[in-house]
């Protein structure tokens, strides 16, 4: 009986491309019968990219990248807005796309982290560790590039910020500001670049850097699984233990894919991607200009420095914002260098993973002061028995007399003193469930305060609530 149709194929791919020796190399090898979750961090990450891929795809079949004037407001925000209310499901594509973003910046950080932990780094895999540096920065490009696009507030002001801090840049940081915008100011022009080098140059890039960074993987293999076949060679015991990667370790591999996955669809599903309103350069309405999140850290930075130092800040501001982004990178690229000790146990790196410890902790910390600041230097700290003067003031101070500053139309309600808000009978003593100022603030009855702003913290707004529980008081 001749071969199928079905044999023939295979057997051509198997005598040109040795279809069995490749799947043989990927698959069949031995791993620990459990695998450890966080050794797939880099698997997570990179089911993270195929969902941004997808959903960019999608997202870009009804995107504009044009400042043109559309509907009041340009054409590439009302294409957002488009996607939002008029695409069937659009909102959860963009909520996939918009999550997705912000978890690929996590996953990568984390699996570095797992990497450094268990000395991945070591030779023979120093290129794999350096083209994973490189790729935590094509990452990050990746979320900057496309924060811009639906040109709203936030979007427009956070890549305002950033677009500034390589103007620090010694001799040439005016030329890379300008190059990066288009221009001296955000314009049309710098909203084709950002969208052209988000969908073109990055995606190119990661693919080409993922490609070698997977290729040397597969020759050097998982550190964690070599090991364990090393140490199945000189215990028997031990080698009983072993299973086939193949389809064992594929199997735990997907359910921690599936648990992304869900993750990702659950955020979607509850927490809507923002959309401010739209863009306005001129800023008649004092929208506060913030970074995006991953900027934080230095945002926070810059401001003690700013109000500490006032005198030295022209000094002290391109040391932060260039230098130490510089430092970390370089430290980074060479720890396999900097590691001397001759076993990847963590014990055998007490000071290494020490530095490491303190420096993840300083980089987590430095976020959260930061998203404080952020919020208009309002405290994520909850206050279990806050007093007007001391916890709520300063808020309504902070985020909310800017507008509600007078009891006229374009004012507002005036929250500039006890008093005053009291009046207005914005709050129910002992019932915040029922209080205006606490549906407001957490977007109960919409449009969510502050207005076109970054939403109070949670902690600020369970201290308002706190405080009407208490009945409200006026101390």
């Amino acid at each position: 009986m001749p071969p199928s149709l079905k044999d023939q194929a295979l057997a051509f791919l198997e005598e040109r491309a040795s279809l069995s020796v490749i799947f043989n190399a990927l698959f069949h090898h031995d791993v620990p019968g459990f695998v450890n979750p966080l050794d797939y961090l880099g698997e997570a990450t990179a089911f993270v990219f195929i969902n941004q891929a997808v959903t960019g795809i999608l997202l870009a079949m009804f995107y504009n990248a044009s400042t043109t004037p559309v509907a009041g407001a340009t054409a590439a925000y009302h294409s957002i807005q488009v996607i939002m209310t008029q695409v069937p499901l659009g909102w959860v594509l963009r909520g996939l796309h918009y999550w997705g973003a912000n978890a690929m910046v996590v996953l990568v950080f984390c699996h570095m982290l797992r990497v450094f932990y268990v000395g991945a780094y070591r030779k023979p895999r120093e290129l794999t560790w350096i083209f994973g540096v490189m790729l935590l920065g094509i990452v990050l490009l990746f979320a900057f590039t496309g924060y811009l696009l639906p040109w709203d507030q936030q979007s427009y002001w956070a890549t305002m910020v950033g677009t500034d801090m390589p103007s620090y840049l010694p001799f040439i940081g005016q030329w890379v500001l300008e190059l990066a915008r288009g221009g001296q100011w955000l314009s049309g022009a710098t909203l084709t670049r950002f969208y052209a080098v988000h969908m073109l140059v990055l995606p190119l890039l990661l693919v080409g850097l993922l490609s070698a960074h997977l290729a040397l993987v597969f020759k050097h293999g998982q550190s964690t699984a070599v090991e364990a076949e090393e140490r199945g060679r000189r215990d028997p015991e031990f080698k009983k233990t072993l299973v086939s990667f193949w389809p064992n370790a594929i199997a735990q591999m997907s359910i921690v894919m599936l648990v992304v996955a869900l993750g990702l669809l659950t955020l979607a599903l509850l927490f809507k991607a923002p959309l401010l309103g739209p863009a306005e350069p001129l800023n008649p309405t004092h929208y506060k200009p913030i970074p995006a999140w991953y900027f934080y850290g230095l945002y926070y930075i810059i401001d003690i420095v700013g109000r500490t130092w006032p005198g030295v800040t022209p000094i002290l501001s391109p040391i932060v914002i260039i230098g130490l982004p510089l430092f970390a990178g370089a430290g980074l690229l060479l720890v396999p260098w900097i590691d001397r000790s001759k076993s990847p146990e963590p014990a055998t790196r007490p000071l290494l993973i020490t530095g490491a410890l303190v420096g993840v902790a300083a980089l987590v910390a430095l976020t959260y002061l930061g998203n404080g600041l952020a919020s208009g230097g309002v405290s994520n700290v909850v206050v279990a028995s806050p007093t007007f003067s001391g916890n709520i003031e300063p808020i309504f101070q902070a985020q909310c007399a800017i507008c509600h500053s007078g009891p006229t139309p374009t004012a507002g309600l005036d929250l500039t003193s006890y008093q005053a808000a009291a009046k207005l009978h914005i709050w129910v003593a002992g019932k915040p469930q029922e209080s205006l100022l606490y549906e407001k603030l957490t977007g109960a009855i919409p449009p969510q305060m502050p207005l076109d702003s970054t939403p109070l913290p949670p902690g600020a707004i369970q201290t308002i609530a706190n405080w009407i529980k208490e009945g409200a008081p006026d101390n």
